[in-house]
């Protein structure tokens, strides 16, 4: 690739990212709006339901769900969703600033200009670290929303002997911060060969 395409293809991917900057920024805001709202509404959203969503079951209750769950807890899960959202906006906010700067030399043409390689590794890490946070934080919120509910009371019923709750990690995160560790070693010998060629000249 010629040094005006790199140069047009970074400038276009530089613009790209500052827009999902800019939803990530949104989405920070949108839930921290929601934070206090679930706070003071969710009591009366509750009182007024009489359906329970279980993944992709729905079930039809007799009478209102005030009956089936501890309405303090259900709060205290909606609201650590919430600030998973916010951390997984952040995360990838900073992800993404980190992304932008290591465009800049690509926009001059030099892509392998020093410094590149440690900020991919820098990279590397937010995502190791981010994505395992944002992992934890998901599996603790699913959790307390679970425990909301009275399932023995919801399945009562003599055929059904156990209830369960599965955790399970994607490690999405690890395969992509492994890729771009190994980006990281590849632009560090380029950096060494850019180097030796400005040398040479």
């Amino acid at each position: 690739m010629s040094n005006e395409k790199l140069e047009k293809s970074s400038r276009i991917i530089d613009k790209i990212l500052k827009i999902i900057q800019g939803f990530l920024i949104a989405g920070v805001i949108v839930a921290a709006i929601f934070i206090p709202l679930t706070a003071i509404l969710v009591e009366k959203i509750i009182a007024d339901a009489s359906s329970l969503s279980l993944g992709n079951i729905s079930l039809k209750m007799a009478g209102d769900l005030h009956q089936y769950l501890d309405v303090g807890s259900v709060k205290i899960g909606i609201i650590a969703s919430l600030i998973v959202a916010i951390i997984s906006c952040v995360v990838g906010w900073f992800c993404v600033r980190k992304l932008r700067e290591i465009l800049v030399p690509m926009k001059a043409g030099r892509p392998f200009e020093e410094g590149v390689s440690s900020k991919l590794r820098q990279l590397g890490w937010m995502t190791l670290i981010g994505g395992a946070v944002i992992e934890v934080g998901g599996i603790l919120s699913s959790f307390l929303q679970i425990r909301s509910y009275d399932l023995p009371a919801i399945f009562s019923n003599h055929l059904i002997d156990h209830f369960s709750f599965d955790y399970s990690i994607d490690l999405w995160f690890l395969v992509i911060a492994l890729v771009i560790f190994f980006l990281s070693f590849v632009f560090r010998y380029g950096e060494g060969l850019q180097k030796e060629s400005d040398e040479t000249l």
